[in-house]
């Protein structure tokens, strides 16, 4: 037996919740890069912006994720 099929509906929510972290995380690369003057993000801002968020900011991951989420319901019922 595989692994149960993702719908479409659940498929949607794993690539929002996936959009919030990388949203964060690129937001926080850019600051780090523009703190050094910098004209582009490296790898180094990505993998430091990774780890401070991973720190420092973890546990806001959870209300941004839900309120992506509501918000997400929200359209969707509404085009509905």
């Amino acid at each position: 037996m595989g692994q149960p099929t993702l719908t479409h509906e659940s498929r949607c929510l794993v690539i929002l919740v996936g959009g919030v972290l990388e949203r964060c995380i690129e937001n926080r690369a850019r600051t780090i890069a523009a703190d050094r003057t910098a004209d582009e993000v490296t790898q180094g801002d990505v993998e430091k912006a990774t780890a401070d968020f991973l720190e420092e900011d973890l546990s806001d991951l959870r209300r941004l994720v839900q309120q992506a989420m509501d918000k997400h319901r929200y359209c969707s019922n509404k085009a509905a």
